[in-house]
C-alpha cells in the first residue's frame, strides 16, 4: 500500500525501466521530474552532502536546462531516477566522468526524500545501477568520492561492494575515495 508521500506518476514503460530491485526501481529520467530535481538542488542540507553550493537559478532556467538535457544525453553522464515500487520519485543515480580508455566512471547518488534516508534504499539504487554498468558497457571500475564526515554514506557504499581506496582534497573539504571494480568472470 502505498504512503502518503507517494503519488503514481505517469505508468513506466518497459524501455523506461533500466533496473528492479527489492525497495526501489531505476528509470530513465523525464520532464516531471524536474520539479522535485530543483527542490533538491535548492536544499542547503542536500547540497552538503555534495560540498556544492545550492543552486540559485530560477526554475524556468532550470526546467529549460533539465529538458536540454533530456533531449541531448551526453557521452560523458547518464542519469537515472531512483522511485519507490509506488512510483515515487525519491531521488537519483547517475555514472559520469566516463573515460573509455580507461574503463572507468564515477558514481553519484542522491535520496533527496528525507523520509527515505536510513532504509538501505540509497545501497539498492547503489547496486542496482552497478550491475547495470557492468552488464551493459565494457567499463571495469566504478570509483566516488564521499565527504570524511559522511559516515553513513560511507556505510552504504561497503554495503553496496565498494572499498576505501584513500583521501583526497578538494578546497577546503576531505574526500574519503572509494571503488569497485567488475567481478572477474
Amino acid at each position: 500500500m502505498a504512503t502518503t508521500h507517494e503519488r503514481q506518476s505517469e505508468p513506466l514503460t518497459r524501455d523506461d525501466v533500466i533496473a528492479t530491485g527489492v525497495q526501489v526501481v531505476l528509470r530513465r529520467k523525464r520532464v516531471d521530474d524536474a520539479p522535485a530535481d530543483y527542490s533538491w538542488r535548492r536544499d542547503e542540507a542536500l547540497a552538503r552532502y555534495d560540498a556544492a553550493r545550492p543552486i540559485t537559478q530560477l526554475y524556468e532556467d532550470f526546467l529549460r536546462n533539465f529538458r536540454e538535457e533530456l533531449v541531448n544525453s551526453h557521452s560523458f553522464r547518464r542519469t537515472f531516477a531512483v522511485e519507490t515500487p509506488a512510483g515515487h520519485h525519491i531521488g537519483n543515480v547517475m555514472y559520469y566522468n566516463i573515460d573509455l580508455a580507461r574503463h572507468e566512471t564515477e558514481l553519484g547518488v542522491t535520496i533527496g526524500d528525507p523520509d527515505y534516508w536510513g532504509h538501505g534504499l540509497g545501497t539498492e539504487a547503489v547496486r542496482l545501477l552497478v550491475d547495470y554498468v557492468f552488464s551493459t558497457t565494457s567499463l571495469s571500475r566504478i570509483y566516488l568520492h564521499t565527504l570524511d564526515w559522511n559516515v553513513r554514506a560511507q556505510r552504504a557504499f561497503k554495503n553496496a561492494g565498494f572499498r576505501d581506496t584513500g583521501r583526497s582534497r578538494r578546497g577546503s573539504h576531505r574526500f574519503h575515495r572509494m571503488e569497485i571494480t567488475r567481478p572477474a568472470d
